[in-house]
């Protein structure tokens, strides 16, 4: 069976060298994503020191501007499809900011606990319609692109795309960075990465451990401009299906707002919402859960319980 290995932010405690190497993975010919880095993306000399082996860039992000440059049909097609998720994704945020005030002043109610409670589960299922109702137009949108542009129908496209899969042939391990997950997301679906994906050794974190879940939520309590809402954004690869990974979460979720919490798990379930702070390792044989290493889970109840290996 593959294995799965996620991992936190690689600062300040960075663990990828021995994860790796105490992990029973190939490690001659490991493919590497590292689009979310953006224009950065193939400076993996750090990435070098800790993983040994013949490590190949797939260069996602640049290969995806080489074809946008040569094809302008499909560049202005690919642009119209982002301009319209922006503009779901804005909708979506005004519907989505009035049920979570709703639901959290119920939380923080004083009234009958079984007349709140009552409301509460309404008010939860609003949330979850509402989701559901967004991943749905995403997916319309997605589909529309699909119909319109196929990788067959650009040579720009195919003639990558099929480079990208002739690397991943050879490489039964694959290494997928942090980053920007928008533009991670992205690239992978571009050039058809997220659906080769299933049958790979893989190592990742951040925001590539996220594109790995059938379900991608953004997530910040505490920006600069004040708490955001847990937005879904888009459905993942689907390798692990049944989580909702939360990078970073130290540093992002307000955790001591039992009410915050618990809403964000009973709204996600029956997934299991799971934080991947630095340091942290979450370990997968196939789908199923192996090991756990400074792993939390979000509880109904709001609180964070600490994922232990079988």
């Amino acid at each position: 069976m593959p294995q799965r290995l996620l991992l936190g932010p690689q600062r300040p405690v960075t663990n990828l060298g021995q994860v790796v190497a105490d992990a029973d993975i190939p490690r001659d010919s490991i493919a590497v994503i590292s689009a979310g880095w953006q224009e950065a993306e193939g400076d993996i000399d750090d990435v070098r020191e800790l993983v040994p082996g013949n490590l190949v860039d797939l260069n996602l992000y640049h290969r995806a501007e080489e074809v946008f440059s040569a094809d302008k049909d499909l560049h202005e097609a690919h642009r119209e499809r982002q301009d319209q998720l922006k503009e779901l994704q804005r909708l979506y945020r005004l519907r989505l900011r009035q049920l979570m005030i709703a639901a959290r002043q119920l939380g923080r109610s004083s009234a009958n606990a079984d007349m709140v409670a009552a409301e509460e589960r309404h008010a939860i299922s609003q949330l979850r319609a509402l989701d559901r109702h967004h991943l749905g137009r995403i997916e319309s949108i997605h589909k529309a692109f699909d119909d319109r542009v196929s990788i067959a129908c650009s040579g720009a496209l195919l003639d990558q795309a099929n480079a990208v899969r002739k690397i991943l042939e050879d490489c039964p391990t694959v290494l997928i960075t942090g980053g920007n997950v928008i533009v991670l997301l992205n690239r992978l679906r571009l050039f058809g990465v997220d659906r080769l994906l299933a049958e790979k050794h893989l190592i990742a974190w951040s925001a590539g451990a996220m594109v790995l879940s059938d379900l991608i939520v953004l997530y910040h309590d505490k920006t600069p401009q004040g708490r955001r809402d847990a937005e879904v954004f888009s459905t993942g690869a689907g390798v692990l299906p049944g989580y909702v990974f939360l990078p970073d979460a130290r540093r992002r979720l307000k955790d001591n707002d039992a009410v915050r919490v618990g809403l964000f798990s009973r709204r996600f379930s029956p997934a299991t919402a799971v934080t991947l702070d630095s340091g942290s390792v979450l370990q997968f044989e196939g789908t199923g859960f192996q090991r756990a290493v400074d792993v939390r889970r979000l509880t109904n109840k709001g609180r964070l319980a600490r994922v232990r290996t079988p």
